[in-house]
């Protein structure tokens, strides 16, 4: 496994957009960072399942 910088990611949103103009109803995934950047991540026709798991590595 790479040393890789870990991200300092502060919220995880997801909103659900209504579109009127275009016709459009779809999810956009955010990354809310801790420095102040927002980032969408992807968009999506389907309602994502939020879901959170928790590794241990020994």
């Amino acid at each position: 496994m790479k040393n890789r910088k870990l991200e300092k990611i502060k919220e995880i949103r997801v909103e659900e957009v209504y579109d009127y103009d275009e016709k459009r109803h779809f999810y956009r995934v955010y990354f809310y960072y801790d420095d102040g950047r927002i980032e969408i991540m992807s968009e999506s026709s389907i309602k994502p399942i939020l879901a959170r798991y928790v590794s241990k590595l020994y």
